[in-house]
């Protein structure tokens, strides 16, 4: 392995993502701080209702990550037709996603903010933002394929770009739509859920105006994207319904962990909602770096370079370990600072730096198992170890910890995250020895071939 070439297709690969994830955090960081503005429960409100869209977005991403191993590996291969083809179960799958849960939100949104939190102003802030964003899934749910296939290709300076539109839209449009500014209504929640709908419109058509205007790989006809049958669609999902299954269950996880927070009271899921949300920063280094290891890995194998997979793997390993090291440094000495910017309560905002702290120090644990799950497992087609790693460890540590925490001994916010958390500690041992087994690595397209 040229070390040379190496770190250059690490850089351009997860540069590009790396932005893409920053402007992301920043802007959802500002939607945050501009909705903290109007009180805990509207954020709480906010906080709770958009844990209906992280679950239908890791649904579809889940669908999509699956894809996209074998969209890397074909193109390893140069095998264009079947990207497409490929490209159209992904499509397909997720849209379908997309139009279950803009009904089922915007029919029955008391119903999904009533699982959470037993507060009915709460609940109606919630309701009125679910009846609007609900909408948003459709789109969103093509726009994040085309977003993941063209990783997949090695193209991940357009989803950045894409991004970074779409998220200052949002970001403008709530400001403007919440408080009233530029000559427009003042409209709180409900203008918040407006621009997220406007902003994931703009999205979809920048994406689409983008593939297609430059006729990219990904712009396919419908007739090529329907090209598959049933023994493909099957296939594909061999290896992708584990990464599906993976990410339902562990967004499910992290909505009981919602649930079991909300039992407490609304100022602790406004504390936690302010910490997730500032703690995207300390991850989106991960994502980007994750994503291209990955595409360098399944690119690799479907090269038939599987032993250049495995020095891929073993040199990003090393590599981010000490770079999670200087990263939870970092945001330890940065937390109190960037948890200013809210206008919250002393209670909410003391909760929120000690969930900061408790974060930094799993973080060590959380990106270790981010890069072999998501980069190195997955794109090795490891895809079944991975879900049961992480659904094993969610739902066997993670959610038991967090209900005995809220429910049973009525902790507060701080010491429930706490335990909930070792269960990253339970998945390092297990993603450790999986990875110097070396058992990770598998030639899919070989295998549907």
């Amino acid at each position: 392995m040229d070390k040379k070439i190496f770190l250059k297709k690490l850089l351009t690969l997860s540069i590009p993502i790396i932005i893409q994830q920053f402007i992301q955090a920043a802007l959802n960081l500002v939607d945050t701080v501009m909705i903290g503005r109007l009180g805990s429960e509207e954020i709480a409100a906010v906080g709770i209702a958009n844990q209906v869209f992280f679950f239908v977005m890791m649904i579809i991403f889940g669908i999509n990550s699956g894809v996209s191993v074998y969209i890397a590996q074909f193109f390893g291969r140069r095998d264009h037709k079947n990207i497409k083809k490929t490209m159209g179960v992904s499509l397909v799958s997720g849209g379908a996603v997309g139009i279950i849960f803009c009904f089922i939100a915007v029919s029955f949104p008391k119903q999904l903010m009533g699982l959470f939190i037993d507060n009915e102003h709460v609940i109606e802030l919630g309701v009125s933002y679910l009846k609007i964003v609900g909408f948003s899934y459709l789109f969103m749910s093509i726009s994040l394929s085309f977003h993941v296939a063209s990783r997949g290709i090695g193209k991940t300076l357009v989803p950045m770009l894409v991004t970074a539109v779409a998220l200052s839209v949002n970001t403008l449009l709530n400001y403007a739509l919440i408080f009233g500014n530029f000559g427009l209504p003042e409209l709180g929640v409900e203008g918040a859920a407006i621009a997220t709908l406007i902003a994931r419109i703009v999205e979809f058509l920048l994406m689409m105006a983008i593939i297609y205007g430059s006729h990219s790989l990904l712009a396919a006809r419908i007739k090529d994207l329907l090209a598959f049958d049933l023994s493909f669609f099957i296939k594909i999902f061999e290896k992708a319904g584990p990464v599906l299954l993976n990410e339902i269950f562990w967004s499910l996880g992290t909505i009981v962990y919602m649930w079991s927070i909300g039992q407490i009271n609304a100022d602790a899921v406004a504390s936690y909602q302010i910490t997730l949300s500032a703690y995207r920063f300390y991850e989106v280094a991960f994502i980007g770096f994750s994503s291209a290891a990955s595409v360098m890995i399944g690119n690799s194998i479907g090269a038939g370079k599987e032993d250049l997979a495995r020095l891929y793997a073993k040199e990003i390993s090393r590599k981010s370990v000490l770079f999670s090291l200087l990263m939870s440094l970092l945001m330890f000495v940065l937390a109190p600072y960037i948890l200013k910017l809210y206008n919250v309560s002393d209670v909410v905002m003391s909760d929120s730096l000690k969930l900061f702290y408790v974060y930094c120090f799993y973080g060590l644990f959380r990106m270790y198992n981010l890069m072999k799950i998501v980069g190195i497992f997955r794109g090795g087609g490891d895809t079944k170890f991975a879900m049961l790693t992480e659904m094993g460890s969610v739902w066997l540590v993670g959610v038991p910890l967090a209900i005995l925490g809220s429910v049973v001994l009525k902790l507060s916010v701080v010491y429930v995250v706490w335990m909930l958390s070792t269960e990253e500690v339970v998945k390092v041992i297990i993603c450790h020895r999986r990875f110097k087994s070396e058992k990770w690595l598998h030639n899919l397209i070989h295998e549907i071939n």
